[in-house]
């Protein structure tokens, strides 16, 4: 019988053959420690594992670069005290368009017997290297 409703919905898509991808809800703490600037670094390469196209990557990485820059204008205005809380305002939004762009690419990833990767690790480097990069940022551009 050739009816659709027996035809899968979700179907496997190609994952690219290097380091398996991480999951895009367990990007939610990077985002809240490190900041827009460390889910941006993240969603990309993220993309990348889950083999998402151009437009996915642009859009991860404009809306981090976006949030980096709406938070510099905001810490401008309200002042350096505001600075930690914005940066987790605008990094739990950039999380926002990662996991968007990402749940459908990942659930079919899962579909297909695939096992995410660890992002303790790489969350953490980021957490501390981005979220370093950003205060550095701040203080240069701010005061």
């Amino acid at each position: 019988m050739n009816d659709d409703l027996f035809r899968p919905t979700i179907t496997a898509a190609p994952v690219a053959a290097g380091d398996p991808p991480w999951r895009p809800s367990s990007i939610v703490y990077p985002a809240f420690f490190g900041g827009p600037l460390a889910v941006a670094v993240l969603g990309v390469l993220n993309a990348r594992r889950l083999s998402l196209g151009v437009n996915q990557q642009l859009a991860v990485a404009a809306a981090g670069l976006a949030a980096v820059a709406a938070r510099l204008a905001m810490t401008a205005l309200l002042g350096q005290t505001q600075a930690r809380i914005l940066g987790t305002v605008f990094g739990l939004l950039v999380w926002g368009v990662v996991s968007t762009t990402q749940k459908k690419a990942f659930r079919a990833y899962e579909y297909g017997n695939g096992e995410p990767a660890s992002l303790f690790g790489p969350g953490l480097a980021a957490v501390i290297g981005c979220g370093l990069l950003e205060n550095i940022l701040i203080a240069v551009v701010v005061d």
